[in-house]
């Protein structure tokens, strides 16, 4: 399981987990301890999820913000007019009556 608790170390180091947990996450692969490992993952995968969400949150809230501020700044929008439409047949096209 060498293999597999380097990979443990690499990949909670890149998750930025306590360099303290992820020794002992590390070692208790290395022991076979398989379920202390995954419970460490899933601990800090839950973690980052967590910061993600708060995060978005933050983004959600300038992005608010930024919307109003585009409604209040920005002159109103000016519509084309709509242009009006023949009823169908009147333009002699199929269904109009030819005598």
């Amino acid at each position: 399981m060498g293999e597999l608790s380097d990979d443990l170390g690499r990949c909670l180091e890149t998750a930025q987990c306590d360099a303290a947990l992820a020794a002992r996450a590390a070692c208790a692969c290395e022991e076979g301890r398989l379920r202390e490992a995954k419970r460490v993952l899933l601990n800090q995968r839950q973690q980052l999820l967590d910061d993600v969400h708060n995060k978005q949150r933050s983004i959600d809230e300038i992005d608010h913000v930024l919307h109003r501020m585009g409604r209040v700044d920005a002159p109103p929008v000016a519509r084309p007019a709509a242009q009006p439409t023949a009823p169908q047949g009147a333009r002699g096209g199929e269904g109009a009556d030819h005598v």
